[in-house]
This record gives structure tokens, sequence and C-alpha cells, in this order.
């Protein structure tokens, strides 16, 4: 038993706290990430916006601490402040009843920057990467220059942070009002009352089918997302339904982040492999 138990253990750390690899898509989820909360709280919490030296104070941290995530620049710690950032709006948010704040995307937009902070994002597309080129040809002038390579156990949270989302969103919508299209029906009142869409009011049946498709996918999802040789067509599904989300309803922070995070279930070596190609060079390059 002790062996077994050493056993897992070893897997477990290899799968998680000590996985390694490339560091590029993860520097993509961290510039992705800035720009999305940056769109979405930018003109919400603007200095004019602020009422107090309180919120004043919070507005120019967070507007600190993603300028610093987006550049990288001390790239885990401003992923760290950012996170933190976007927990204290979405915390407000609920105190404040402020439209819009304590919702579940805002959720998972600091919990992302914040498991975000837990692998080495800073190693590529980043002024960390610039600094540390320059501090290595000055050191060693004919070394090889640093490699981006990196701890990404935040990836692998990351991954297993969009399963839960999946499984538990469709858990609250597995009742009768949703499945009946009930609620779906209520939303599309909401949204495309007086507007080009409204004729899609007019099939009940649809809207029913879609709410049932939409539960369907997402507990597909939650599993699918996980396994690897599932992802082949398990990621274009989920790519369509945040699409369909997009353009359908106004969660576009939600459906950006998601797409943003899908990054986490790409293999990093992969990705790497990916842009060298698309970058014109034959093979990987030395430093991977």
């Amino acid at each position: 038993m002790t062996v077994d138990l050493q056993t897992i253990a070893a897997r477990f750390d290899r799968w998680g706290p000590s996985f390694t690899g490339s560091t590029r898509a993860v520097a993509l989820m961290r510039i992705g990430l800035a720009v999305i909360a940056i769109t979405r709280f930018g003109g919400e919490i603007g200095f004019h916006q602020a009422q107090n030296p309180g919120t004043l104070l919070l507005s120019a941290l967070f507007f600190l601490m993603v300028a610093m995530m987006f550049v990288g620049y001390l790239s885990r710690f401003a992923c760290i402040g950012t996170g933190l950032s976007v927990m204290c709006l979405y915390i407000a948010g609920a105190l404040t009843q402020t439209a819009g704040w304590a919702h579940h995307h805002v959720y998972l937009l600091g919990t992302a920057c914040l498991l975000l902070a837990l692998t080495e994002c800073g190693r590529s597309y980043s002024l960390d990467r610039w600094r540390a080129l320059n501090a290595a040809r000055r050191a060693r002038p004919t070394q090889p220059v640093p490699r981006e390579y990196g701890l990404l156990w935040g990836q692998r949270l990351i991954a297993l942070q969009l399963s839960a989302m999946y499984f538990w969103t469709a858990i609250d919508k597995t009742d009768r009002a949703f499945l009946s299209g009930e609620r779906l029906e209520q939303t599309f009142v909401w949204v495309y009352s007086g507007r080009a869409l409204e004729f899609v009011l007019a099939y009940p049946g649809m809207i029913a089918l879609l709410s049932v498709i939409v539960v369907i996918v997402e507990y597909v999802l939650a599993v699918a997302i996980l396994v690897p040789r599932w992802r082949i067509w398990a990621l274009p599904m989920g790519l369509a339904l945040h699409a369909g989300f997009y353009l359908m309803l106004p969660v576009h922070t939600y459906s950006a982040t998601a797409m943003v995070l899908y990054l986490a279930l790409l293999d990093p070596a992969r990705v790497h492999s990916f842009i060298e190609r698309i970058q014109g060079h034959e093979r990987v390059a030395h430093h991977l």
C-alpha cells in the first residue's frame, strides 16, 4: 500500500505541481486575460468614477496591475494583483448590488488570473523575458538564450476550473424551468424584444430544444476537455458553444474568458511548435 501511495503521489506531482513545458500558451493567456479585464472594468472604475479615496486607490491598483500583466512585468505578481483586484470588485458587487459585478463571469476571470500566477507566464512574450535576455547576453554573450520553459501547475488547475464550471452550470440548468425552455425564453424576451431576432420567440419548441442541447453539451464538455484524445472534437464543440453565447446573448466577458482559457487545454509543446511553424521556422527552436 505504501508503494502504491508513493506511486500515486509521484504521478500526481508530475501531472500537477512539477508539470513543466513551453510557456508560450500561458503567456498568451496572460495577455488575453489582461485585455479582457481592462475591457470589462476599464470604463466602470476609471478615476472619474471614484466616489471616495478607497475606490480611487482600488482603481489605481487595478489599472497598474492590469498594465503590468499585459506587458509582462513581474508577471506572476501582476497576475496575483489583477486577480485580487477583480475579486475585490466581485465582492464589492455582491455587497453593493452593482449590476454585473457579482456575476460568475467576473469570478471566473478573477480566479483564472490567480491560477495563472502559478505558472511562469512571464518567460514568453513579456518585458520579463526581454530583461532576462539582456541580462543573459551581458553575462554570457556566447551562451544560448534563456529557455521559454517553466512550471505550469496553474495551467492544469485552469483546465480543472473549466471542467468544474461546465459541470456546475449544467447542474444549475438541470431543472424543469430550463429544460422546458422557459428560462431561455424569458432571457430571449428580455434580449430580443423589439429587435430583429424577436421572431425567435414564436418558436418555443425550438427554444426548448436549444435548452436541452446546451445542458447536454455542458455535461459532455465537463468530462471531455480533460481527456486528451477527446479534445480533438471537444474543443471545437466548446468554442462553437461560446461563439453562440457571444452572438446570441449579452455574456461577452464570459465567452471571451472561456475561449482564452481553452489555451490551458492544449499541449504546451504543440502550441510552441505551431507558433514556430507560422513564424517560418522549420523546427522547434533550440531554446525550448
